[in-house]
């Protein structure tokens, strides 16, 4: 029994030992995943879709086709330090002279500040391609009682989802994930699956069970292309050294920093997008 003892206030220590590492590399794990991570959106782009059908299929108009979208996007993040503001002009040129004459005297809403113009140092850029496919032969549906057996439960939603009064056909395939409480219904011919989804709510009976589904396009999507990359952006400006400015809001100082690069008497030109960051929280797209 002593020796027990013993060994089980060794094994204690061993325990407290042991969590006071773990959390030290909890603590590290946070501290990267603040770094390395970038919780950003990305910026606002104009997208033209097109339908591509395979080669060798003709479109019918009483037969439409899955439809698939392509969307390619890449981003330029960069993050700004304490005090620091990204200008984006217009034109190369206004931001190579600015970049060039380097230093530069502000009036910030009546606080005068010498800044640095240099060129941003980019982070890794990343560059995708998300391919989205919509069926036009297959739903998935939501919310199915989990108190039936798993057959009768499918031979229920094939009777349901035949029916013509709710756009349905004839059924290929059922498909029933318990897991999520989800069925996948395949019909036979492509469109059913348009018809079905102008309501995305159903009523369900199985027996004395009644309830409502609801019904969503199934879609596939994948993440192609995935590439990271180093870049450089040739019409943007770094501004550092902004400093006593801790009095005013940031979006008064930022368009101030704007107003006063976009007059040309001031060496500056259009700016397209400007980003000013007070305390070094803030990040943006290039």
């Amino acid at each position: 029994m002593l020796e027990l003892a013993i060994k089980n206030d060794e094994l204690k220590d061993e325990l407290v030992e042991l969590q006071q590492k773990l959390d030290e590399s909890e603590n590290k794990c946070r501290k990267y995943k603040d770094v390395l991570m970038i919780n950003s959106q990305l910026p606002p782009k104009n997208i033209n879709f097109k339908e591509t059908l395979p080669s060798g299929v003709n479109k019918s108009d009483d037969e439409p086709m899955d439809i698939t979208y392509t969307c390619c996007t890449v981003g330029h993040p960069f993050i700004l330090g304490n005090g620091q503001a990204l200008l984006t002009f217009e034109d190369a040129q206004v931001a190579e002279s600015v970049i060039a004459k380097k230093r530069h005297s502000l009036d910030i809403n009546g606080t005068r500040a010498t800044v640095d113009a240099v060129e941003p140092v980019l982070n890794k850029s990343v560059k995708f391609e998300v391919c989205m496919n919509i069926s036009s032969k297959k739903v998935k549906i939501f919310n199915l009682p989990k108190d039936i057996p798993e057959e009768i439960l499918k031979d229920k939603v094939e009777l349901t989802f035949y029916k013509s009064g709710i756009g349905g056909a004839e059924i290929e395939e059922v498909e029933y994930d318990r897991n999520d409480n989800t069925a996948y219904v395949t019909y036979l011919q492509n469109g059913v699956a348009q018809r079905v989804l102008k309501r995305d709510r159903h009523q369900f009976v199985a027996g004395k069970v009644k309830c409502e589904v609801k019904v969503m396009p199934c879609t596939d999507i994948e993440l192609n292309k995935l590439q990271m990359f180093t870049a450089n952006s040739a019409r943007s400006v770094l501004l550092t050294g902004i400093k006593n400015v801790d009095d005013q809001e940031e979006d008064d100082v930022q368009d101030a920093i704007q107003v006063h690069f976009q007059k040309e008497s001031n060496g500056g030109g259009e700016v397209e997008k400007t980003v000013f960051s007070m305390d070094g929280k803030k990040n943006s797209h290039i």
